[in-house]
């Protein structure tokens, strides 16, 4: 079974998607795309990999009007 995971993440930032702000809901839906289902406990570990990348400098993160995070290439 295929796991989400940072070198993942990291390889939707290579090819261009993080290249403007996208909402949690908007990764969710692309890794869905891409066969990976995301619910439940998943969110929150997808959540955790996003920090992740953020404190590698390799994402930036703002907070939406809905309170939640968006995220983009740094």
């Amino acid at each position: 079974m295929a796991k989400i995971s940072k070198e993942l993440l990291k390889k939707m930032v290579e090819g261009g998607f993080f290249d403007g702000f996208k909402s949690t809901e908007e990764i969710v839906e692309k890794l869905d795309q891409k066969g990976f289902t995301i619910s439940g406990r998943k969110i929150g570990l997808l959540g955790q990999l996003l920090t992740f990348l953020c404190r590698e400098d390799i994402l930036e993160r703002k907070r939406s009007e809905n309170g939640g995070w968006s995220y983009k290439k740094d």
